[in-house]
């Protein structure tokens, strides 16, 4: 009787290690999976370190490429993202995030002849989030998410973001201007909560706008720096056709 009073114990932290490691493989796995579908990009994620005790912990690097088409490195890379979720609401139908904070976002804004990137990958996650599942996007989500389930953020937190912008004009270089901080609350705050793809959409939504608004500056400047360098020179040209 004692040896099975001391089993119990020990048994029960087995399982809990083993959900607490299974956890973190799930989500770093679900990153890797289903984001890809739904943004168009390639997606890695170092490492998630979510405790199952406390309910908090982070995702490490996390790197989010560019859609087909586009030549830089990357869309966002966001090394330090911090998570504090409802652990009991990881064994339910809808997960509940207390917070998410993430830090220092680097994200790269490429303008092309095929628009700009960023709104690209938004709008590859609108298609998902319009759709009711029966796209062939929607079937692969579900398959590789098994059962349907849904979302609430407490609080979404970005700041001291950085934009590089890269665009023809600059062969090749980019420049960097400061993010608009971002808060959002109570994302998918009903009975039913949210789906992952619509969370993805209004939090993209809210970012695509910010970095509208921080390139438009910069743009301005270089576009006028081109209209100088253009007219100097076609004046220069023309001197040269007709003599001093």
């Amino acid at each position: 009787m004692k040896k099975i009073l001391i089993a119990i114990p020990l048994l029960l932290i087995i399982i809990i290690l083993a959900v607490g490691f299974s956890l973190n493989t799930i989500i770093k796995r679900g990153i890797e999976t289903i984001g890809p579908i739904a943004t168009g990009t390639t997606i890695s994620l170092q490492k998630a370190d979510i405790s199952l005790f406390t309910g908090k912990g982070q995702l490490k690097n996390l790197l989010i490429g560019n859609p087909e088409g586009f030549k830089t490195d990357y869309a966002f890379r966001l090394n330090e993202i911090r998570i504090a979720l409802d652990v009991k609401s990881i064994f339910s139908d809808k997960i509940i995030i207390n917070e998410i904070y993430i830090n220092a976002p680097d994200i790269t804004y490429e303008k092309g002849g095929k628009g700009d990137n960023i709104k690209t990958i938004l709008a590859n996650v609108r298609s998902l989030a319009g759709s009711s599942g029966g796209t062939s996007k929607g079937k692969q989500v579900k398959a590789e998410a098994g059962k349907d389930k849904k979302i609430q953020i407490g609080l979404f937190t970005l700041k001291n973001g950085k934009v590089n912008i890269s665009v023809a004009a600059l062969n090749g270089e980019t420049i960097s201007t400061d993010l608009p901080d971002i808060t959002l609350r109570n994302i998918g705050k009903d009975k039913d909560g949210t789906t992952m793809a619509k969370v993805m959409e209004q939090v993209l939504a809210e970012v695509n706008t910010n970095i509208l608004t921080s390139v438009a500056g910069p743009l301005k400047d270089i576009g006028k720096t081109i209209g100088r360098t253009m007219e100097k020179t076609v004046g220069g040209a023309i001197k040269g056709l007709f003599g001093k």
